[in-house]
């Protein structure tokens, strides 16, 4: 199988579950479609069905000051698409990569992701920024012939400005075609975009636009959220899988000044404006746990993982086993095994929640923005719209951030309590 055949592969194993009804499906796919702005928030992050919207202004914006907002749903946690997603679009749309505007995981105004992993985001994704950047220039140049009544073939645009090859003046900007408005203008057929010989930004060797702000320290991540009145969570964890408490003794904590302990059925934590004061209040906590009898240990863990482990699945399969095996010249049996390993990311897993009557804002060290929206706004019994995952840098997550129960914490610890939160896994 060559590389390019796996572009075939839509990798729908790592699409998040959910449910949708014959009727909510027929509604989203047909009928009239009428599209309006909720006061500061895009309509298309508000989609719930797992594809990437049709309309290119959901990946961009053309400000009135000219500078160009790039909206993905994917994150950046050092693979660098902070920068190559803003060349794609820059170099689609012609302006200069310096007036691109990156906006990632923000679910109230970012397009529908599953999320960052596998190395997807340049292959997936970004085809179909690069097309969102096509139709909008394709665009640009029609409203530009109307207004400068010159035909489109006499056209060339120049970052971000359109004028007749033949004189350079007069000239349009893309600012005063939209005066930073959504473009209602679309194409009827899909735009054509740049050949590589065409690239003027991809492709070329650029600093990383995110470099200067994580070797000076002024990068934000998750655990560098600060808000008025936050405290730090910490919370009990079972001493095992399965684990059930039997009691608690909570006389110690309720001792400590300014310390607020939050307990619902069997979940326990305790809040203090410094977290090294929660650290010791949890210290103070003494639980009683049934731990279940597994019978497993360093010995037999291997061989239950091995008995337990789910069906696997081929995702290309090429050529006869049986037959390579006649032709080896030499045959390698033997069985390997390795002791477990948690994932050790440069970040440690963090949320921090701000609940206000219904709504609530989640700042998350999350690979998937989406899927932690859904999973938050299960837990609090909040609509799904009325919650807002927001993902600053993230410093590094190996898949290990593709699942957000800090997120879900932490948004329970806010509601219950009544104060911004946030929460720190520590090993």
């Amino acid at each position: 199988m060559n590389n390019d055949d796996y572009l075939e592969l839509d990798f729908t194993d790592n699409i998040p579950d959910f449910q949708i009804n014959r009727r909510d499906f027929l509604k989203l796919t047909s009928g009239v479609l009428i599209l309006f702005t909720i006061g500061d928030k895009e309509v298309f992050a508000q989609q719930t069905r797992p594809s990437l919207p049709t309309d290119f202004n959901a990946f961009l914006r053309i400000g009135e000051d000219g500078r160009v907002s790039c909206y993905t749903g994917k994150i950046e946690m050092g693979q660098g698409v902070h920068t190559s997603l803003a060349q794609m679009l820059a170099d689609e749309l012609d302006v200069s990569l310096d007036s691109v505007d990156m906006v990632m995981g923000d679910t109230d105004l970012c397009p529908w992701d599953a999320g960052t992993w596998g190395s997807m985001s340049t292959r997936y994704f970004g085809p179909a920024l690069r097309a969102a950047g096509a139709e909008a220039r394709q665009v640009m140049l029609q409203l530009a012939s109307e207004q400068l009544k010159t035909p489109i073939e006499q056209l060339v645009i120049e970052q971000g400005e359109v004028f007749d090859k033949t004189r350079k003046a007069p000239r349009v900007t893309y600012a005063q075609l939209t005066k930073g408005k959504k473009i209602e203008r679309h194409l009827s057929q899909a735009a054509i975009k740049k050949m590589p010989s065409e690239f003027k930004i991809m492709g070329k060797p650029i600093t990383r636009r995110d470099a200067k702000e994580k070797v000076t320290g002024k990068a934000k991540y998750t655990g560098d959220i600060q808000l008025p009145g936050m405290v730090y969570a910490k919370i009990l964890r079972p001493p095992a899988h399965g684990a059930k408490l039997i009691d608690v003794d909570l006389l110690e904590v309720d001792k400590m000044k300014d310390v607020q302990v939050i307990r619902e059925r069997d979940f326990i934590a305790v809040l203090h404006k410094y977290p090294d004061v929660a650290e010791i209040a949890l210290s103070k906590i003494k639980a009683n746990y049934e731990r279940p009898q597994t019978g497993l240990d360093n010995t037999n863990i291997f061989e239950h993982l091995l008995k337990n482990a789910s069906e696997g699945k081929s995702v290309a399969k090429e050529g006869n086993l049986q037959e390579g095996e006649h032709l080896a010249a030499k045959i390698v049996d033997e069985t390997y095994l390795d002791g477990y390993k948690a994932h050790s990311p440069i970040e440690p897993h963090t949320a921090v929640a701000k609940i206000e009557g219904n709504k609530a804002t989640i700042w998350a060290s999350s690979q998937t923005p989406f899927s932690t929206r859904s999973e938050v706004a299960k837990e609090l019994g909040f609509p799904p719209e009325n919650v807002r995952v927001i993902t600053p840098f993230l410093g590094g997550g190996f898949g290990g951030k593709g699942r957000n129960p800090q997120a879900v914490e932490v948004a329970r610890c806010a509601h219950l309590s009544g104060k911004p939160v946030q929460l720190v896994w520590t090993r």
